[in-house]
C-alpha cells in the first residue's frame, strides 16, 4: 500500500488588521495607528499556505462563517489556491488585530468567530487514511470547540501530529495536555512559550522537559539565534538568518509549516529547520503573514533549491 502524503491543517481562518503604532498605548490612553493593512490570518491557514507554496498537497479544515470577515476570508482563500470549507451558520469568523511596534514587535487582541466552535460532523468530510500529518494549535484546543478535534486526532493515531500551542499554551487545561501528550506529538513553539510553560528560564532545559512529556520531539524558536530541536535520538541548534525584521506576523506559522512541509518530502531535521528559518526570516522582512508564491520560488532558488523536490 503506497503511504499516505497528503497533510491536513486543522484550525482557523480569520482577518488580520494590522495596525503600526509608534508605541502600545497604556491602560486608559489612545493611540493613531501610523499604517493600517487587512490580510488573511490564522495560524493553520498561514501554515497551509506555506505547505502548498512547498508543493505538498494540504487540505486546510478551517471553517467559514457568514459576514464581514468570512466574505474577505473566502476570497482570499480562493485567491491563495485553497476551496473554502463554508459551513452553515449564524456566526462569522475571527478577526485579530495586531499592533505592530517600530521593531517589528506584534501585540495581538483576537475576535473569535466560528474558528472556536468546531462541530464534529465537519470531520464527516475527511479520508482520514490520505494523510500522513496533521497541525493545529492551542488556540483550536482551548476552545468550546476543542473536543471534536482531539477526538479525531485520538482515533488516527497513525497521522503525525504537529502541536502549536502558541500564546494559549497556559490556558490548555492539563487534562487536555494530557491526551495531546498521549498522542506523541511534535511540539512547536518559541522560547517565550517554552519558558512560560515550564517554568525555566533556559530554553534549552525547557525544550528538555517538554520532550520528556511528548516523547517525540519538540522544536523551540528562539528568533535570530535558530531553532533548537529536542528528539529521542538527538539535540542540535540550527542557526537562523539575522534580519531587521518589519514585523514578526506570522514568522511562527511559516517556519511550522515550511517544517512539515520538509519533513513530509523526507528532508533530515538540518535540512527542515534550515528551511524553515529562511522562510520564516522572509516572512520579517515584510507586512503580514503570507509570502507572494513568487518570493518563496526565488528564495528556494537563490538557496540553491527548486521547491524542495530534490531533498
Amino acid at each position: 500500500m503506497e503511504k499516505p502524503q497528503k497533510i491536513l491543517s486543522i484550525g482557523a481562518v480569520i482577518v488580520d488588521l494590522v495596525c503600526d503604532v509608534i508605541q502600545l498605548p497604556g491602560s486608559g490612553q489612545g493611540e493613531v495607528v501610523k499604517g493600517f493593512k487587512m490580510s488573511l490570518g490564522g495560524s493553520e491557514a498561514n501554515a497551509a499556505n506555506i505547505i502548498r507554496q512547498l508543493g505538498e498537497d494540504c487540505q486546510l479544515l478551517a471553517p467559514v462563517g457568514q459576514g464581514m470577515f468570512a466574505t474577505y476570508a473566502c476570497a482570499q482563500l480562493q485567491k491563495n489556491g485553497f476551496e473554502p470549507f463554508i459551513v452553515q451558520t449564524s456566526l462569522d469568523n475571527g478577526a485579530c488585530i495586531i499592533l505592530v511596534e517600530p521593531n517589528g514587535e506584534r501585540t495581538m487582541i483576537t475576535l473569535p468567530g466560528i474558528e472556536r466552535a468546531f462541530d464534529p460532523f465537519w470531520f464527516d468530510c475527511l479520508d482520514a487514511k490520505q494523510f500522513s500529518a496533521v497541525l493545529t494549535s492551542g488556540y483550536e484546543l482551548d476552545g468550546p470547540g476543542c473536543e471534536p478535534i482531539i477526538s479525531f486526532l485520538e482515533a488516527n493515531p497513525q497521522i503525525l501530529f504537529y502541536y502549536a500551542p502558541g500564546p494559549c499554551i497556559m490556558s490548555v487545561s492539563p487534562d487536555k495536555v494530557a491526551r495531546i501528550n498521549a498522542l506523541k506529538p511534535i511540539w512547536h513553539l518559541n522560547d517565550m512559550e517554552a519558558r512560560t510553560y515550564t517554568g525555566l528560564d533556559d530554553p534549552v532545559q525547557a525544550g528538555a522537559q517538554i520532550l520528556a512529556e511528548c516523547n517525540n520531539a519538540v522544536i523551540v524558536t528562539s528568533g535570530a539565534e535558530g531553532a533548537h530541536l529536542f528528539s529521542r535520538d538527538e539535540y542540535m541548534l540550527v542557526p537562523s538568518v539575522r534580519v531587521e525584521p518589519v514585523d514578526t506576523i506570522g514568522a511562527g506559522d511559516a517556519h511550522l509549516g515550511a517544517l512539515i512541509a520538509a519533513r513530509n518530502k523526507g528532508a533530515t531535521w538540518q535540512e527542515s529547520l534550515s528551511l524553515a528559518n529562511r522562510i520564516a526570516a522572509a516572512v520579517c522582512l515584510q507586512k503580514g503573514a503570507l509570502l507572494p508564491d513568487a518570493t518563496v520560488e526565488q528564495l528556494l532558488q537563490d538557496a540553491g533549491e527548486q521547491l524542495i523536490a530534490d531533498i
